[in-house]
């Protein structure tokens, strides 16, 4: 039997405040099984917590559930496995257990693991490292793990539970509390940059020089969307190659910044390319800036960047004199994408695609704009003109 303390604390952390829907839950609900374990991954405050403890709520009534938040101050001291066999116990093959923030225990894989093998509980799984969860996990378990990422609000949930525009949207961005309390937005973003920085990079990869990284963090936040290439930040910082490198890649896994890379179906070509980066968060991106203008077009490309990334899209850009801002692939299908925050189209923007097009002998493209959703052709190229907010706010398939 569970004993009193952990009794207690399980009623401590039950869900009691206000919740609402993520459009991923119904895509994860089908897969909640103890044949293989779910995890959610993604920036810390994006909603993980809730989401596991609101897909437990939707499980049949005729079997235990139980969430640990292993984050609580309680159980600083005892983050082990036995921790998690204290917290399983008593459960069957249909009852399910969430361990919020599992990197926390020290051999949490292997039980994990053991637990599928046996059948013992349904299990769900959180953790605010990509790195951690999306590919070594998947990897211990062999196939058996089956990862959702859990991003800030989309338009789509922002718009359905506000009501506000997609202005507000560019402003706010999508941070769950944010949105719901925009009035503490810097203060939030604030505490949400340096919890991220400090936990999830600082202390867990124990960064000696956390200033150099602070000041990268901020540039790269600073120029979300644009190329930014290693010589720049080494001339920038004086940091050497290999730092830059490893500070990109523990940022990108903590969910602050994504890398976009060059488009070529020579991988030389690409990795030796500048790369663009984009915050996970509107709200961030402009907290961290050091811009003193409002760019509504490069906000716009951002929100596109994060639903593609959102979509599972893998993400890339093209530039030869002309530039394509995304070149959207799944499996082994390209799709050529512009942003433009207007109603009317500059030539410029069917230049690129076309041009895009021919090299790579593809048919089709889009143009997310602000008019009506029309089609042309031009030198044999369909070009879809999609209507920017109709396009973010249809949910993905």
């Amino acid at each position: 039997m569970l004993s009193e303390d952990f009794e207690e604390l399980l009623e401590k952390w039950v869900l009691r405040e206000k919740t609402y829907k993520r459009t991923v839950e119904d895509q994860i609900l089908p897969y909640i099984s103890n044949k293989n374990v779910v995890f959610l991954y993604g920036p810390r405050r994006a909603g993980k917590s809730v989401t596991a403890r609101r897909l437990l709520e939707k499980l049949s009534k005729n079997s235990k559930t139980r969430y640990v938040n292993l984050e609580d101050p309680k159980l600083l001291n005892l983050l082990n496995t036995g921790l998690m066999d204290s917290f399983a116990e008593g459960l069957g093959a249909k009852d399910t257990i969430v361990f919020d923030e599992v990197q926390l225990v020290t051999g949490w894989e292997k039980w994990v693991r053991k637990a599928v093998d046996t059948r013992q509980c349904q299990i769900i799984v959180t953790g605010s490292s990509a790195k951690l969860l999306s590919g070594e996990f998947a990897t211990s378990l062999g196939g058996r793990g089956i990862g959702f990422q859990i991003l800030p609000f989309s338009f789509e949930e922002f718009h359905r539970i506000t009501k506000k525009s997609f202005e507000e949207f560019l402003k706010i961005g999508g941070y769950p509390e944010v949105v719901l309390n925009p009035n503490k937005k810097e203060k939030l973003l604030e505490s949400y940059f340096e919890l991220a920085l400090i936990k999830d990079v600082i202390t867990r990869y124990k960064i000696r020089d956390s200033a150099a990284l602070r000041n990268l963090a901020f540039y790269l936040l600073t120029n979300s969307g644009k190329q930014v290439s290693l010589k720049r930040i080494r001339n920038t910082f004086g940091l050497s190659y290999d730092t830059i490198r490893q500070f990109l890649e523990y940022l990108e896994a903590a969910f602050l910044v994504f890398q976009t890379p060059f488009f070529s179906y020579s991988m030389n070509k690409s990795l030796a390319k500048a790369r663009k980066i984009y915050a996970f968060d509107l709200g961030m991106q402009q907290y961290a800036s050091k811009s003193f203008t409002e760019d509504k077009g490069r906000l716009a490309e951002a929100v596109v960047a994060i639903e593609l990334k959102r979509r599972n899209y893998e993400i890339y850009y093209w530039k030869n004199i002309k530039e394509v801002d995304f070149i959207a692939k799944k499996k082994t299908k390209i799709s050529p994408i512009n942003v433009c925050y207007s109603k009317k189209l500059p030539k410029r923007e069917q230049e690129s695609l076309i041009k895009f097009c021919k090299k790579i002998k593809t048919k089709k493209a889009t143009i997310l704009y602000l008019g009506k959703t029309t089609k042309s052709t031009h030198e044999k190229i369909e070009i879809t003109h999609k209507n920017l907010k109709k396009w973010l706010l249809k949910k993905p398939v």
